[in-house]
Formats: C-alpha cells, sequence, structure tokens
C-alpha cells in the first residue's frame, strides 16, 4: 500500500533535519515550494508539518514561517515498550560503561523487584546517534537464573528483550513508567549535560509467561538529542 502523502513528507523532512540539511534555527521551505516539491495539495504538507511540531523538531509562528527546532532523534515510545522486539528500540551504537554481578539487593533498581540473594547483572551502557551524540544511559538489572549467559553476548550490541525471545523465554508484557529526573554527577556527565539540568527516565519492568520479572531497566533520554512520541497511523 503506498504511503500516504503527509506522512511521505514528513519522513523526508524529518531526514533532511537528521542529515544535517538543516540548522537548528534555519527556516523549512515554504508551504508553497513544499506543494510544489510533493506535487500536493496544501492539506498533506499541513498535515506533515503539524506532526513535526508535535515531534517538537519544529516550530511555527505566524509570520516567520516554520523553524527547525530540534534536530534530535526521535523514536516511538510504544517501540520501547515492545516485548516482541527482534531488533534495536532505537538505531545507533552501545558503550558499555560497566558491567556488575551480585545479588539483587545490592543493586537500587532491582532490591526491591527481584528476590533477595537472586544473582543479578547490573548493565550500564551509553547510546549513541550515528553521528556519535549521546541518547540514552541504560542501566538495567537481568535475572542470571533466567539468562545465565548474557554477559558472554556482545554486550556493544546486544538488544536485551530480543536475546530474551531468541532463547524462548515468553515474554508476557513489558510495564513502563515514565518520570522527571535529576542525574547524578557520574550519569550527567555521559550524557554530556549538566546534573541540574532535568531529563526524562523510562523505567521498564519485562514479565515473562509465568510472570516473573527476567528484567528492570531504565533509560535516561538526553532532553535535546532524542525525542519520545507515541504515533498514531493516519490511513486517511
Amino acid at each position: 500500500m503506498a504511503t500516504a502523502k503527509h506522512l511521505e513528507i514528513r519522513e523526508s523532512i524529518e531526514a533532511d533535519i537528521h542529515r544535517g540539511l538543516f540548522d537548528v534555527g534555519q527556516k523549512l521551505p515554504t508551504e508553497k515550494e513544499l506543494m510544489e516539491r510533493f506535487g500536493v495539495s496544501r492539506n498533506p504538507v499541513q498535515k506533515a508539518m503539524n506532526a513535526l511540531v508535535e515531534a517538537g523538531l519544529v516550530s511555527r509562528k505566524r509570520g516567520s514561517g516554520t523553524i527547525v527546532a530540534s534536530t534530535g532523534l526521535r523514536t516511538n515510545l510504544l517501540r520501547m515498550m515492545d516485548p516482541s522486539l527482534t531488533s534495536p528500540e532505537v538505531d545507533g551504537d552501545h558503550k558499555v560503561v560497566s558491567v556488575e554481578v551480585s545479588s539483587a539487593e545490592s543493586f537500587p533498581l532491582s532490591r526491591n523487584v527481584f528476590p533477595k540473594g537472586q544473582p543479578t547483572a547490573s548493565l550500564t551502557r551509553m547510546k549513541y546517534s550515528a553521528d556519535g551524540q549521546p541518547l540514552a544511559l541504560e542501566r538495567c538489572c537481568i535475572n542470571l537464573s533466567r539468562a545465565p549467559e548474557v554477559l558472554s553476548q556482545n554486550l556493544e550490541h546486544l538488544t536485551t528483550i530480543a536475546y530474551y525471545n531468541s532463547l524462548g523465554l515468553g515474554i508476557r508484557r513489558a510495564n513502563t513508567v515514565l518520570r522527571a529526573a535529576l542525574l547524578e554527577t557520574f550519569d550527567a556527565s555521559h550524557l554530556e549535560i549538566p546534573p541540574s539540568e532535568p531529563v526524562v527516565c523510562q523505567q521498564r519492568t519485562t514479565h515473562l509467561v509465568d510472570d516473573s520479572i527476567i528484567e528492570v531497566a531504565e533509560f535516561y533520554i538526553h532532553p535535546r538529542n532524542m525525542t519520545l512520541e507515541v504515533s498514531q497511523i493516519d490511513n486517511s
């Protein structure tokens, strides 16, 4: 099925922004220019622009045109919650910051989630865009009794939910909570932001079919380099 015109326009402009063809503060082509470029009427152009505004990539002001507000990557929050993942939640590269193995109560993230004494791996990684911009700090605690070989995997490229699915463990659901957070100096330095700058934190708890928890993870999202959104497809 052919892509709706407003989606085609949005994706094309968004790709141009991410490739660096437009800088923050720079004007985008006018509606008339976009109508001519894509061979469409005004309506799909306006729908595409409104979607870019909602995603936080551009801003619009009467008399000033459409201005690039951010060049950060956009990712669908629903994908980051998807228990059937077979590929990364967000495109880009990981860098391992630290790996620790201990009992569940040793780590704040797993202390009240896994049973006391449960062998647990704590994995902290940074996620970077293709051009090396920091996107998110990820910290996850993994139930080693259910995934004992996880630390022998290539941790630079590992997508944990996809790995659990490859083992046939049977993931039932992933619960997500969003909150605002201030980071400790160590964590903020990896995101290259001051500790006083608030970020969005996504906490995800992944349950198996027997309702046991295999992982609890937190993702601290860079406030400018990545935008979270929930996308709904308009088939009209």
